[in-house]
């Protein structure tokens, strides 16, 4: 009986390490397999979007990045400008006069009135301008910026720049201009309050 009993407890024995032996073995995921690159830990935390950089089509219908140089970047008075302009061109040298859709707008004859007394002085500033300073076609170009406070329409900056007429004479004269323009003033009677309104404007030097 005994050893009956002995028998079948080495034979349950067997089976038992037999089975054993032939149960796989798993992998533990915190190890890296033989032969194969530790990967690091990424984390990620919130949201994100992922766009793709800009491209564009090459002869050969293969996309290109866009070329970050492209474009000029300058700033001109307190106006930070974005060249787009393709070719060779000369930099911006006069503000561009932008006014937001659906905002304010001062009315043409206001503007007018204000302007023609930056005319005015133009024609002081000019009137000693030699006619051999002075190309086929000077003009003025520029940009002022008013205020009205009170009722009044007063400009409190302004950028000249003088074309076709000579370095010398165009220096002064926009120098000349600028400082004359700044404080001129004219009635606004039926406006309310306004700062930093841009008004662009174009004169021949006659």
């Amino acid at each position: 009986m005994k050893r009956t009993l002995v028998v079948a407890l080495v034979l349950v024995a067997g089976i038992a390490a037999w089975w054993l032996l032939r149960k796989p073995k798993h992998d533990d995921p915190a190890k890296p397999a033989p032969g194969s690159a530790a990967m690091p830990e990424q984390r990620i935390s919130g949201s994100a979007t992922v766009t793709p950089a800009p491209s564009l089509p090459d002869n050969n219908g293969e996309p290109r990045l866009a070329d970050p140089g492209s474009g000029s970047d300058f700033v001109i008075g307190d106006v930070h400008v974005r060249d787009h302009r393709s070719g060779d061109n000369q930099p911006m040298d006069v503000p561009p006069n932008i006014h937001a859709p659906n905002t304010r707008q001062l009315p043409s004859t206001l503007t007018q009135d204000i302007a023609q007394k930056v005319r005015a002085v133009l024609a002081d500033c000019t009137k000693d301008v030699a006619k051999d300073a002075r190309g086929e076609h000077p003009r003025l170009e520029g940009q002022i910026i008013v205020s009205i406070k009170d009722h009044m329409l007063s400009i409190t900056k302004a950028t000249m720049q003088l074309r076709d007429m000579s370095n010398d004479a165009a220096e002064a004269t926009k120098q000349c201009v600028e400082t004359k323009t700044v404080g001129l003033q004219t009635d606004a009677s039926d406006q309310d309050d306004i700062d930093n309104y841009s008004i662009g404007v174009t004169f021949a030097v006659l």
